[in-house]
C-alpha cells in the first residue's frame, strides 16, 4: 500500500511537472514570437521618422536587423545583408503589396537571400519608395533557447518534490494518524478548528516552508526592485518623451489637413512640425545610442590611441555656428596633449554632449571654456547653474532640473546619460561643481 500511494503520487507529479513545462513554453514562445512582432513594428515606424537619404539607413543596421529600400518599381535600393544589384524584384512580396497600398505591411516566411525564416515589416516613405525591416527568426530561438535550462531545472525540481513529498505523504498516510500526532509533540496544533487533528503536523511543515519561501523571495524583491523600478522609469519617460512631440505635428498636421489653417499660418505650423520632427529625430538617436551602448559594452573596441586634445578641438568646430547663433563665447586652453587608450567615436560624442549642453544653458552674452590638463576634460560655463539639490540626478535617463527650458533649448534629456555611460565604459571619473546664477564646471578624469 505504502509503495503504490508513493508511485502514484509520484505519477501525479510527474505528469504535472511535464505539462506544466510543455505549457509554460509554448506561452513563451508565442509571447516572445508577438513581442518579437511589437519590437519590429515600432523599429520600422522609429527607422522611418528617422530616414532621411539612402546613406544614412546602414546606421540602424546590425547583425541581427535587415534593411531593405524598395522602389515604386519593386527593384532593391539598398539591401543591409546581401548586394542589391544582385537581388530580384521585390515588387510581389506580400508585405510590399501591403505597404504600397495600405501604407504598412507584415508577413513570415522563408528568405532564399539569407537561407532563413524571417518576419518582415514594411511602411510606405513619403517619397514612395517602401522601408522594409526584418529580424531572424533565429533570433527568436536563440532566445527561447536561454530559457530551457530554466525549464528543465522547473520540470527537475518539480519531479524531485514529487518524489519526496511522496515518501513523506506515503509514510504519514501508513502511520496512526494519532501517534503521528504525539511523536511530533504538536498538541496545540489540535486546537486549531480551522484544521484537522491528524494533519496538523503537514500543515505546520507547509506553513513553515511557505514563511520561509516568502521571505526569500522578499529578500530577491528587494534586492531587484530598484532595477525594476529604474527600468519602468526609464519605459515612462521615453514613451512620454516621444507622445510629447508626436502629438504636436499630429495636431498642426490636422489643422492644415482639415483647412483649419490660414493660409499666412500654414508656413509657421511647418516650422513647428519641422521642429517637432528634429526633437523627435534627436530622441531616437539618443535612445538608440543609449541602447548600443548597453547591448554592445562588453565588445566595444578601446585599444585605440585618442588624443584628447584633437577630439575636443573637433567638437568645438562643429559647435561654435551654435554657440555664434546663440551669442556665446567659446574658448579652448589645452596644457598638454595627453593621449588615452579608448574609443574616439564614443569620446567625441561625449565631449560634444557636454560642450552642446554648456552653450544650451547659457545665456547670451556668456562664455564656454574647454580645456584640457593631462588627462583629464573638462567644460566651465557661465550659464544658469544647477540647483545642489539637483545635482545628484542630472545624469539619470530623462532626468530634468526645469523640463520646460530643457524643451525650449531642445534638449533630449538623455545627453549627460550617454556622458556617464561613455565615462563608466573608459573608466573615467565625473566631477560637478555648480552654482545658481553662476555657472558649471564638469571635470571628466581619465585613467
Amino acid at each position: 500500500m505504502k509503495n503504490s500511494i508513493r508511485f502514484s503520487l509520484i505519477y501525479v507529479g510527474v505528469l504535472a511537472a511535464l505539462f506544466a513545462v510543455y505549457f509554460t513554453s509554448r506561452v513563451f514562445e508565442k509571447e516572445m514570437t508577438e513581442q518579437l512582432k511589437r519590437d519590429l513594428r515600432e523599429t520600422v515606424h522609429l527607422v522611418s521618422v528617422a530616414y532621411n537619404h539612402l546613406d544614412s539607413l546602414p546606421l540602424f543596421a546590425s547583425d541581427s536587423l535587415r534593411i531593405t529600400l524598395i522602389d515604386a518599381s519593386g527593384n532593391i535600393l539598398y539591401d543591409s545583408d546581401a548586394e542589391a544589384a544582385k537581388m530580384e524584384n521585390h515588387k510581389n512580396r506580400p508585405e510590399v503589396v501591403t505597404a504600397f497600398s495600405n501604407g504598412f505591411g507584415e508577413d513570415f516566411r522563408y528568405s532564399v537571400t539569407v537561407n532563413a525564416n524571417e518576419f518582415y515589416c514594411a511602411e510606405r516613405l513619403n517619397d514612395g519608395n517602401v522601408l522594409r525591416l526584418s529580424r531572424q527568426q533565429a533570433s527568436l530561438h536563440e532566445a527561447f533557447s536561454k530559457t530551457m535550462p530554466y525549464l528543465i531545472s522547473l520540470l527537475l525540481a518539480i519531479i524531485l518534490a514529487a518524489i519526496l513529498l511522496a515518501f513523506v505523504l506515503g509514510r504519514f498516510f501508513v502511520r496512526p494518524i494519532q501517534r503521528l500526532a504525539q511523536n511530533l509533540g504538536q498538541p496545540e496544533l489540535m486546537d486549531d478548528e480551522s484544521v484537522y487533528p491528524e494533519i496538523a503536523p503537514l500543515v505546520k511543515t507547509i506553513r513553515e516552508q511557505n514563511r520561509e519561501l516568502q521571505q526569500t523571495v522578499e529578500q530577491l524583491s528587494n534586492e531587484k526592485l530598484k532595477t525594476e523600478q529604474m527600468r519602468d522609469e526609464f519605459t515612462a519617460n521615453a514613451s512620454h518623451e516621444l507622445k510629447t512631440p508626436l502629438t504636436s505635428i499630429s495636431g498642426y498636421a490636422e489643422l492644415i489637413e482639415n483647412g483649419m489653417a490660414k493660409p499666412e499660418d500654414v508656413k509657421g505650423f511647418a516650422g513647428k512640425i519641422h521642429k517637432e520632427a528634429n526633437r523627435l529625430l534627436s530622441i531616437a538617436n539618443d535612445i538608440m545610442t543609449l541602447s548600443k551602448l548597453d547591448a554592445s559594452e562588453t565588445s566595444l573596441d578601446l585599444k585605440e590611441s585618442v588624443s584628447l586634445e584633437k577630439v575636443a578641438l573637433s567638437c568645438i568646430e562643429e559647435l561654435s555656428l551654435a554657440a555664434s547663433k546663440k551669442k556665446v563665447r567659446m574658448a579652448f586652453d589645452s596644457k598638454s596633449d595627453e593621449e588615452i587608450s579608448g574609443n574616439s567615436r564614443l569620446l567625441f560624442e561625449m565631449f560634444y554632449n557636454l560642450i552642446d549642453n554648456a552653450i544650451r544653458y547659457t545665456e547670451e552674452g556668456g562664455s564656454v571654456l574647454v580645456q584640457v590638463e593631462g588627462k583629464n576634460f573638462i567644460v566651465k560655463d557661465t550659464g544658469i547653474g544647477i540647483p545642489e539639490e539637483n545635482q545628484p540626478r542630472i545624469f539619470e535617463r530623462f532626468y530634468r532640473v526645469d523640463k520646460s527650458r530643457s524643451k525650449a533649448t531642445g534638449g533630449t534629456g538623455l545627453g549627460l546619460a550617454i556622458v556617464k555611460h561613455i565615462a563608466e565604459v573608459h573608466g573615467a571619473n565625473i566631477v560637478l561643481h555648480s552654482k545658481v546664477g553662476v555657472g558649471t564646471e564638469i571635470r571628466v578624469q581619465f585613467p
